[in-house]
């Protein structure tokens, strides 16, 4: 569990549930409009862009 319970989360189609802070600085990012899902789960890779960061990863709650 993360340190963020009263804070909105972000959730795609898929059902993915992320918190929209950057992991490396803890500041809010932009999440990007789409994520990749394949077989076996979420695709590794950057999925929003920090102001300070650059292109980073939202931290991931799970799925609903």
């Amino acid at each position: 569990m993360h340190d963020y319970p009263n804070m909105y989360r972000i959730s795609y189609e898929s059902g993915a549930v992320f918190i929209p802070v950057c992991e490396v600085c803890k500041r809010f990012v932009k999440a990007d409009e789409t994520i990749f899902i394949t077989q076996s789960g979420l695709s590794a890779g950057n999925n929003a862009t920090c102001k300070y960061c650059g292109r980073t990863t939202m931290i991931f709650e799970g799925f609903i």
